[in-house]
């Protein structure tokens, strides 16, 4: 078993990801010797819907799934690919989910979504609760990264109060997007604001590379192993499965809470 990266670009030709399916292959297989079990193929939405098809990803997906089995062996563990998409928080999008044209995780309810980097326009908030009157839940999209969110830590907590989940980049605890980003990053996984952590990964080597053993280090780092296993683990488990992670904003996570001598994400990691 390893962990699951619910926000990856991996397929090729299609957003600002990979432009070959050799660079796809490398990037599943770099996950999975760094320890990654599924990935959800996450192409933004809208390049999708201007340039490719929803079954265009589906097949890319079938694909590469085909091309990874044939890979696998004894000793030689490949990842898994599920459908999925980046959705922009824009006015559209609710139309979009109706018509089939923006796709939610996995055929789930969850739809990961994806605020602008510098502003926080007055529909965004209006846009996700259309998505949650559709019965959808919407997966914030590294909301660290978001210029006025980093300064309003409140509004991401009302929107966990209000049901919605928070997906992190790995890169952002890692510093890769500047310290604003990672002290919020950091702030969120220790305030029980966040449910996932995921790559972003656009490429295999060089910057947004698939690995997250090292954002594991360092949520343990800042909390303890069973909140680094509930972020890469337990939580995208279940939402492929359908189901809701915890929502309790009751709990906080202080450095050393749990202690334990078998590190899992070393265990499942291939490449150590």
């Amino acid at each position: 078993m390893g962990w699951v990266d619910i926000h990856t670009h991996l397929l090729p030709g299609i957003d600002d990801g990979p432009r070959e399916m050799s660079a796809s292959l490398d990037i599943a297989r770099r996950a999975a010797v760094d320890g990654t079990e599924i990935m959800v193929a996450t192409p933004h939405q809208r390049d999708v819907m201007l340039g490719s098809s929803i079954q265009h990803v589906r097949d890319l997906v079938s694909e590469l799934n085909g091309r990874l089995r044939a890979e696998e062996e004894p000793h030689r563990p490949v990842v898994r690919i599920v459908n999925g998409m980046e959705n922009h928080i824009e006015p559209g999008l609710p139309d979009w989910v109706e018509n089939g044209r923006a796709l939610p995780i996995s055929d789930t309810r969850f739809i990961l979504s994806e605020p602008p980097f510098s502003s926080y326009p007055d529909y965004v908030d209006d846009v996700l609760a259309r998505l949650q009157d559709l019965h959808l839940v919407p997966i914030i999209a590294h909301p660290e990264r978001n210029a006025v969110l980093q300064r309003d830590v409140k509004r991401v907590r009302r929107m966990v109060e209000d049901g919605m989940l928070v997906q992190l980049t790995a890169g952002s605890l890692l510093g890769d997007f500047g310290r604003p980003a990672q002290r919020f990053a950091e702030q969120l996984v220790r305030n029980g604001s966040a449910h996932f952590v995921a790559s972003d990964t656009h490429r295999p080597t060089g910057a947004r590379t698939p690995d997250l053993s090292h954002a594991i280090d360092r949520v343990v780092d800042l909390t303890d192993e069973a909140r680094a296993f509930e972020l890469f683990d337990e939580n995208p488990r279940m939402l492929l499965a359908g189901r809701e992670p915890n929502h309790d904003l009751d709990r906080t996570f202080e450095r050393g809470a749990f202690d334990s001598n078998r590190k899992w994400w070393r265990i499942w990691s291939r490449g150590t």
